[in-house]
């Protein structure tokens, strides 16, 4: 429901934005908004959704065009950008696959650090991820899963949206902390996934909780647990992996804005606070959590650079612990 606070706040940043005096040349043509996955994700719509408002906000005739460069686990997108002039006019939104799992894992295509080669801009939201299993398994809690993990090592397989994703680390390293090994069974995205699940192909995943949020609502999937610390507030009767089972269990993707090196701090800040902009507007927010992400109003290219140094340690001691190798 869209509430008069809501109205009031993006209001606000809509009228901040366009209260600030506008940088010189700056867009003096379209931004090119690189989306590191085929069209259709939750992290393609994020991209439209703001290549959509980000050239108005900064510029009366301002444009922001998408463009999809799938490939490498989403390093292909990455690298492209990072080799653009840091000139404001080449942006990258990527995920947690793309900025934390990708250069963690030393896959050849990612040879890029998320913050020393990339200059951070804006976080655009964050989606908690789900234990998800067929709805007919038999099995009803996640420590349910867990044993059974443990009665077969390396026998049950796991489906995942595709090799080196958030989805794959989630799962491997479910099995990890319990002390066994899983198969792990790739797909080339979310609903490839859960088809496999309700067909009975693999046992579990853990996915993005809006690619999956369809299928456990028909019934057709069982929500086992969340991955993050907290309970999320659309399930709030689904207990964490942490407080279920796993006490170490945490997880959470993300999808953040970042330039090339070398952007200049007036060109961030604009971006910045354009995007705040945009992701405070209704309609804005409201395809964004259809999706399961919830939008950060008020990051910065600080708080973002902090974002990203931490969140790229912690992926990076996972990635170590379940010897994660992408080539």
């Amino acid at each position: 429901m869209i509430t008069r606070r809501r109205l009031g706040a993006g209001a606000a940043a809509i009228a901040a934005v366009l209260a600030r005096p506008a940088l010189a040349a700056y867009p003096d043509r379209p931004i090119t908004v690189v989306v590191p996955f085929a069209p259709g994700g939750a992290n393609d719509l994020a991209g439209r959704l703001l290549a959509d408002r980000l050239g108005p906000l900064l510029a009366p005739e301002g444009r922001a065009l998408v463009e999809n460069r799938p490939g490498a686990g989403s390093a292909l997108g990455a690298e492209y950008v990072r080799r653009a002039r840091p000139d404001g006019h080449t942006l990258l939104v990527g995920s947690a696959s793309t900025l934390a799992v990708a250069p963690a894992s030393g896959a050849a295509a990612a040879r890029y650090h998320p913050t020393e080669d990339f200059t951070p801009v804006t976080i655009v939201g964050t989606s908690p991820m789900g234990v998800v299993v067929p709805a007919n398994s038999g099995i009803t809690t996640v420590k349910g899963l867990v044993d059974r993990l443990r009665a077969e090592p390396g026998r049950i397989g796991y489906a995942s949206s595709g090799v080196g994703g958030v989805s794959h680390l989630g799962a491997d390293y479910l099995a990890n902390l319990a002390g066994t090994s899983a198969q792990h069974v790739p797909y080339r995205g979310g609903s490839q996934t859960a088809e496999s699940l309700i067909k009975g192909e693999t046992l579990y995943a853990v996915d993005q909780l809006g690619s999956v949020v369809g299928q456990v609502r028909d019934g057709a999937l069982r929500l086992l647990a969340v991955t993050t610390r907290a309970r999320d507030a659309n399930f709030p009767d689904v207990p964490t992996v942490a407080e279920a089972v796993l006490p170490d269990y945490e997880l959470t993707t993300w999808t953040v804005m970042v330039g090339p090196k070398g952007l200049p701090d007036d060109v961030a800040e604009a971006l910045s606070k354009a995007a705040n902009a945009a992701l405070s507007e209704p309609r804005v927010r409201e395809r964004l959590e259809s999706t399961g992400t919830t939008p950060v109003l008020d990051s910065t290219p600080a708080s973002t650079r902090a974002f990203l140094d931490r969140e790229f340690a912690l992926y990076t001691n996972i990635v170590k612990r379940i010897g994660l190798k992408l080539d």
